[in-house]
């Protein structure tokens, strides 16, 4: 047994001064960082550009028409108006409707106003006669700015008080913005004080506990100053905030955590802070350095993407989890070396004594949990893979779709413009597809030929008459009898792309764009589900020096995504939470968001993967049998895992809060995943088939089956093996002996 180390002038003098020297520079760099990030926050995009595809035929087409016309197709107002007497298509304007046409063409990014009697449109009048659509096409713009002046124009009218709901795609995509980022800030501030109870319950301490959070302000700060830096030169979305404050959070208490019990546990042995620091960088810290990496590896691998939706996810969400793992890797010691004495927790649990903790015995719950789960490791791998496989069975029935107005709450404008538009304006087409024909001397005869048979394609109500807009672009509304993101409108839209033009036909408009995004997202899925796995099969046995250790963890992996896609389809596209979670079944899941859980999942079970397997290699490393070190491991582990999971469930699942689907999607789905992923798989799984696996799970071909380094040493202070390297030489700069 170790002899406690015992000194009352430990940590010396100099070693806390250099760490509060490094903790002034840690917190200037964030406060930076928190400034920097607030002024570039207002510059992150939140348009329907945010989910265009680059270099597409439809994206393409837009640009055209907008070089001839001034008018992006893409964006554009919408306003329903109540007129206050019943109107016909002969009538004249109803003062309201005046007054909005006024406002409209007052605005300068408006190209052209239309109403019922302008265009002859009678289906701009709703079935009642009551309500009118007025609609304004848009040229370039700066959305959130525009969309807030022209509130605020409508405002100033007392007679369009509560008369007018302002609509269309430009405000919808501004108000799904603004609605996600309120609905973040309220989810996290009710989940703010059960994370703070169950931290408090963690660490026992409410000094210990804030570090976590302090961890988390951290983060996000460097995160929201690199985000600020990056704007400059490639424009990222609004959207990515909500990945990086719930990640943030939720990562920064895995890590911290992470460190901060080695510590403890150190501490209780050795008696030293200075040495527990010591010790919990060489080893919890280069299990936090390999699990930062991987995270923030898949959640790079988002970048591929070239939506501006996706890649600004994997852009923010790297540099958070780099972020949460350079506070656990250099800030966490630095506050323990300078406040390490205030930072002392209490005694540890009288079921595991600090004699246990020296000579390596454990009897603690979940080493008895291992122990039984390998004696019966077939009935328990057949349960755990059979209930993970049914959770998936769902995900084999999934349909996709996009974010639109029908999202919003009815307490915005957008939201209630859209539903108004739905149930009383039946004729009226409000999201048409387009039918653009690039021809320099198109026949008239070939362009009604081409509107007929536009006009029999199934799910299509109406066909305009083409017009010549400019160029030797020709244009025709064609409006669709289904909404348009359902398969019967994808659907509808992929007949028009295949008919017959006299010259080069594209398809735009909403479906069309979803459509684009899909092909686009599917083609690359492939290379990005790739790169994701050998970063892990890299990072792992980077780690664990094992062959079949990797593949193992990687096929967990995969378990636990299929099991959380089937239940976001059960939940979500099956609607069977849609009166306990608040929401409308939209009958399909939100393809981008699946992407991003993709990512996020894959990479925090692999997190909890290192978390797990490098407490295992480091009890065999030390001579343990390998029964025996799985027992350990998961000792020293599962406890760890377990808290890390909750938190970060608590810190992610307050998204099912929000008013948004595809934001509660991500939600529920990242917490589902972390949950499942510690228990079903780390505490069942794991140790099932490490028994199946026995000696050969530490196979190398460097070392064989049965070479093993053996030490005399408490297996807590095992040197790093196998060329890892030293995170403590990483941090000498902040705080060394």
């Amino acid at each position: 047994m170790n002899k406690k180390i015992s000194n009352v002038n430990d940590p010396s003098p100099q070693s806390r001064r250099r760490a509060r020297h490094f903790l002034w520079v840690a917190g200037v760099v964030a406060l930076l960082g928190l400034v920097g990030g607030g002024i570039g926050s207002a510059h992150l995009t939140s348009s329907l550009s945010d989910y265009d595809a680059p270099g597409s035929a439809v994206v393409l087409a837009q640009h055209a028409i907008q070089s001839v016309t001034g008018a992006n197709p893409e964006e554009g107002y919408e306003v329903v108006v109540r007129t206050g007497s019943t109107i016909g298509a002969a009538s004249p304007l109803p003062s309201r409707v005046k007054d909005i046409v006024a406002i409209l063409q007052a605005r300068p990014e408006v190209k052209q106003v239309f109403d019922y009697a302008n265009s002859g449109d009678a289906s701009m009048i709703s079935k009642d006669g009551n309500m009118t659509v007025v609609v304004a096409t848009v040229g370039a713009v700066q959305e959130k700015q525009a969309v807030s002046a022209l509130q605020l124009a409508i405002a100033a009218q007392p007679s369009l008080k509560s008369n007018v709901w302002l609509g269309g795609p430009t405000v919808a995509d501004v108000q799904i913005a603004a609605v996600s980022s309120q609905d973040l800030g309220r989810a996290e501030l009710y989940a703010l004080p059960f994370l703070v109870l169950l931290l408090l319950l963690i660490f026992r301490r409410f000094r210990a506990a804030m570090l976590p959070l302090l961890g988390a302000l951290f983060a996000i700060a460097i995160t929201l100053g690199a985000m600020g830096l990056i704007i400059v030169f490639l424009p990222l979305s609004v959207f990515a905030l909500n990945l990086v404050i719930a990640l943030g959070l939720g990562l920064s208490v895995d890590f911290s955590l992470l460190m901060f019990s080695r510590f403890r546990e150190e501490y209780a042995r050795q008696g030293s802070i200075e040495a527990a620091i010591g010790t919990a960088r060489r080893t919890a810290g280069h299990t936090v350095l390999f699990s930062a990496l991987t995270v923030a590896s898949a959640m790079a691998t988002l970048a591929i993407f070239p939506e501006r939706f996706v890649y600004s996810m994997g852009i923010a969400g790297a540099i958070v989890v780099l972020s949460a793992g350079a506070f656990a890797l250099f800030v966490l010691p630095s506050l323990l070396m300078a406040f390490g004495d205030r930072l002392v927790p209490l005694p540890l649990s009288r079921r595991r004594s600090s004699a246990a903790i020296s000579t390596g015995q454990s009897t603690g719950r979940w080493y008895r949990i291992a122990t039984t789960v390998m004696r019966r490791r077939i009935i328990m791998a057949l349960s755990a893979v059979l209930l993970l496989v049914v959770f998936a069975a769902p995900f084999l029935h999934v349909s996709f779709t996009g974010a639109d107005a029908s999202a919003l709450p009815a307490s915005s404008s957008a939201g209630t413009a859209y539903a108004l538009v739905q149930n009383k304006f039946p004729s009226f087409s409000e999201a048409p597809a387009t039918l653009v024909v690039d021809a320099a001397h198109a026949a008239p005869g070939a362009l009604a030929s081409l509107e007929a048979n536009a006009g029999a394609v199934p799910g299509v109500k109406a066909v305009s008459k083409f017009e010549h807009i400019g160029g030797s672009l020709w244009e025709s509304d064609v409006a669709l009898a289904s909404s348009p993101l359902s398969p019967a409108a994808q659907q509808t839209v992929k007949s028009l792309r295949a008919l017959a033009s006299p010259g080069h036909l594209t398809v735009i408009g909403q479906t069309a764009s979803f459509l684009t995004l899909q092909k686009s997202l599917e083609s690359r899925i492939p290379l990005v589900l790739g790169l994701i796995v050998l970063i892990a099969l890299i990072m792992l046995f980077a780690m664990t020096r094992s062959i079949l250790l990797p593949l193992m963890a990687v096929v967990m992996n995969i378990l636990t995504i299929g099991a959380t896609f089937g239940m976001l389809v059960w939940a979500f596209q099956w609607g069977h939470l849609q009166h306990l979670l608040g929401f409308n079944a939209p009958g399909a899941l939100q393809s981008t968001s699946l992407i991003i859980i993709l990512a996020v999942v894959f990479g925090l079970s692999t997190d909890y993967g290192v978390f797990l397997l490098g407490r295992m290699k480091e009890e065999h490393d030390a001579g343990a049998s390998p029964d025996e070190s799985v027992a350990r491991g998961l000792d020293h582990t599962g406890g760890i895992v377990s808290s890390a999971a909750l938190c970060l469930a608590l810190a992610m699942g307050a998204l099912v809060l929000s008013r948004l689907v595809f934001v509660k999607e991500l939600g529920l789905g990242v917490a589902f995943a972390v949950l499942i992923d510690a228990t079903v798989v780390r505490a069942i799984l794991v140790p099932a088939l490490m028994k199946f696996l026995g000696s050969a799970a530490w196979w190398s071909p460097s070392r064989g089956v049965s070479s093993q380094r053996v030490t005399d040493a408490a297996p807590t202070l095992t040197p790093h093996s196998h060329g890892t390297v030293d995170v403590a030489d990483l941090v000498d700069s902040s705080s060394t002996k």
